[in-house]
């Protein structure tokens, strides 16, 4: 019941990354055409290129959640093939753990760390464009590293309930 409902969640954060990241990567491309198109008549819009440089940033987390979620994520797995290769899957199964657990780990120190970036903002930051505050394009560092433990998190209780499921067949 509590897996069905966090793999719900891990599902929409998966879709809704997925979303994000095509919006971002559209708007991205848009309006950097556009700003090339305005130089070719000697204008431009100044918060153009401010905020692009603000969707790469997004397209960055937003496509470190889909790939933690597929399992496509940047892996050194040599450790798992030799497992698999020696068939053995259960600690094969525990070492995915152990590896999901220290992801999870340091992603909530960055997240805390994020965090105090953000409170440093606030009190220091200022307007960048578009009456936008610094601390608010701040946040998007602890928001982003958020969606990407919550797939760790997720993968790691997901590990038990399908090993367990394996196990009853």
């Amino acid at each position: 019941m509590v897996i069905k409902a966090l793999g719900a969640i891990d599902e929409a954060i998966g879709k809704l990354s997925t979303v994000g990241l095509l919006v971002s990567l559209i708007l991205m491309i848009s309006l950097t055409v556009l700003n090339i198109l305005l130089r070719w008549f000697d204008t431009t819009l100044l918060w153009i290129e401010p905020l692009v440089r603000q969707l790469v940033f997004l397209c960055a987390f937003l496509g470190g959640a889909v790939a933690t979620g597929s399992r496509n994520h940047i892996a050194i797995d040599l450790a798992g093939r030799l497992m698999e290769t020696f068939s053995l899957q259960g600690l094969r199964a525990w070492l995915d753990r152990l590896i999901s657990l220290f992801c999870l780990g340091g992603l909530v120190w960055l997240i805390y760390a994020g965090y105090l970036l953000v409170l440093i903002e606030q009190e220091y930051g200022q307007e960048k464009f578009l009456g936008i505050h610094s601390s608010v394009l701040a946040g998007i560092i602890p928001a982003g590293l958020a969606l990407i433990a919550y797939r760790f998190f997720y993968i790691f209780i997901a590990s038990f309930a399908n090993n367990e499921a394996s196990e009853a067949k």
